[in-house]
């Protein structure tokens, strides 16, 4: 098996990314995999230290034996989250064709790196799969009995795809004009949860700096799915203030059963689940009161652009 390589974002928390890498470590095929970091500079003179710290951790990494190889690229200048992420993954995606991308601030199981590979393996010619999640939220989803399932939602924590998924995003959002004249994109894009639209319209606002919205968008209008295991692989351990998205009250709804991570997942073609997918839409558009709420804001925006 070829092993896809693994990329750590990082910035100024090096007690998380040093977390991060010691469970990562752990993985049996981490042995077999490269490892490439990117450090985002400091923003002021004042935030210089702590990247300093942050960078420290990864060349103390990369003297270890722990990964095929360590390779960390250091930003000269900020380049802020969504740009390093963009500009990271697409070079990795060119030289390797496929990628495994993790935060800073995540404790994965030791059977992360072989439900990535395989699940890279065995979906890389269904072109109905366009994304891998590695979390998922502590979901009740009764009687289903598959070890992964279909969801039309990205993941950004924990996640991985392939070149041919990747390429063709448009980053400078011209595809919103597709939104406003059908809003059928729309609900497609809030079908598992009715707070995305809302991301993406901030987001084409400049309101906000996320690659992953964009890259959700992407996904939907080309009816990709995004696969999730049916427990997650990973921990997030950075609702704690310390980042710059982070969150308290984000801690629990982002709690998971890690000792449930399955170790020799089983992978099969996948159609949605419609109970699956409002499990999730009531999951991540939260109480009856709140979506209705969203789901009108929602409409007056998306009237109010079409109008314009």
């Amino acid at each position: 098996m070829t092993y896809a390589p693994i990329v750590i974002f990082v910035y100024n928390r090096a007690d998380h990314f040093t977390k991060t890498y010691n469970a990562l470590s752990l993985c049996p095929e981490a042995r077999e995999s490269d490892l490439i970091i990117f450090s985002d500079g400091a923003k002021n003179a004042e935030g210089q230290q702590a990247v300093d710290l942050v960078r420290k951790a990864a060349d103390e990494a990369a003297k270890k034996n722990d990964f095929k190889s360590v390779t960390v690229i250091k930003r000269e200048k900020n380049w802020g989250l969504a740009a390093s992420i963009i500009d990271g993954v697409t070079d990795v995606l060119n030289k390797y064709g496929c990628i495994i991308v993790l935060e800073d601030d995540v404790l994965a199981s030791p059977y992360l790196l072989k439900y990535f590979n395989k699940a890279l393996d065995f979906y890389k010619n269904d072109k109905s799969v366009g994304c891998l999640a590695g979390y998922t939220p502590k979901l009740d989803l009764g009687d289903y009995d598959k070890d992964v399932f279909a969801a039309r939602r990205s993941c950004s924590c924990c996640w991985a795809t392939w070149k041919d998924r990747w390429e063709g995003v448009d980053w400078s959002m011209g595809f919103m004009k597709d939104f406003y004249s059908d809003y059928s994109l729309v609900k497609a894009l809030n079908s598992n949860g009715n707070d995305r639209f809302m991301r993406l319209y901030r987001q084409s606002k400049k309101n906000s700096q996320s690659w992953s919205i964009r890259f959700g968008a992407h996904l939907i209008m080309n009816n990709y799915m995004t696969v999730y295991p049916r427990y997650s692989y990973i921990e997030n351990i950075g609702c704690d203030l310390s980042g710059v998205h982070s969150a308290v009250e984000d801690a629990k709804s982002m709690e998971v059963d890690l000792e449930k991570a399955i170790a020799d997942p089983r992978f099969e073609s996948l159609t949605p689940d419609p109970r699956i997918q409002k499990i999730l839409y009531r999951f991540y558009s939260g109480s009856t009161l709140r979506a209705l709420r969203r789901e009108a804001v929602t409409r007056a925006v998306w009237l109010r652009e079409r109008l314009s």
